[in-house]
């Protein structure tokens, strides 16, 4: 089963070039996947409350053939694509609404998990089987696999911050979304080319008053034309807490 969610882009959502950002584009993306799970019946609300769980993301793929502008009429069509133990598929397509019309300009593959909140593990109690029984769409989004992604050798960019307190979510740890600002708050320059593809694994959480740094890593085709810049942002200990990869496609 398919929800659709409508959205007017405003200024606080776009950048100087009046496209939305990629770091707002997610923030949508987890509005309405959360949306479609409390109308589903296993959104935020019930998994806190049987399981002590939240959702959180694990893996996202995002391919851009356009970024929605300011005033544009985004609408976001998303689905469980299946369900595996512990972890949920959810997918989606993007599209821009104009004169009566819909143009797919973006599609997006997710992966989520359930989060305990008391021991901060990965739950492996699930949902039982009945409840995807209407829910689950088998339609898949399918993207060439890249290589995994591990610590930026001699970073061509390094970047510093401090968690604060406008960087936490519910779950009191950093918000997904904020991974990536810090990310394109290191390097940019790719955000306004299309088609674009971006790619984020979450690997560890990292709290309030944490301090983290962003390596990127640029990497350039045969005519010297920038090509994707690879992003690792460490937590305080020295791990990764998350990687990503953003390329023209």
């Amino acid at each position: 089963m398919r929800t659709r969610h409508h959205y007017i882009l405003q200024y606080a959502d776009v950048d100087a070039s009046r496209h939305i950002r990629l770091s707002d584009l997610e923030k949508y993306l987890l509005e309405a996947g959360g949306n479609s799970a409390d109308q589903m019946g296993f959104g935020t609300d019930v998994v806190l409350e049987k399981y002590n769980c939240a959702w959180v993301l694990i893996h996202v793929t995002i391919q851009m053939d356009y970024l929605p502008k300011y005033l544009d009429e985004m609408v976001i069509e998303t689905w469980v694509e299946g369900n595996f133990h512990m972890f949920s598929n959810r997918h989606y397509n993007i599209y821009i609404r104009k004169d009566g019309e819909e143009f797919l300009i973006g599609r997006v593959a997710s992966m989520w998990t359930l989060l305990n909140m008391e021991t901060r593990q990965v739950d492996t109690h699930g949902f039982e089987d009945s409840i995807w029984d209407h829910i689950v769409d088998n339609t898949k989004q399918e993207f060439p696999r890249i290589g995994r992604l591990q610590k930026v050798e001699d970073p061509t960019t390094t970047l510093m911050h401090t968690i604060h307190y406008s960087d936490l979510d519910y779950n009191n740890h950093c918000n997904s979304c904020k991974y990536l600002q810090f990310m394109l708050n290191a390097d940019d320059r790719l955000t306004t080319i299309y088609p674009i593809r971006l790619d984020i694994n979450y690997v560890k959480e990292v709290y309030k008053d944490e301090h983290i740094r962003v390596d990127v890593l640029e990497k350039n085709d045969d005519e010297g034309n920038l090509k994707s810049l690879q992003y690792c942002l460490l937590a305080e200990d020295g791990g990764i807490s998350c990687t990503a990869l953003l390329q023209r496609v």
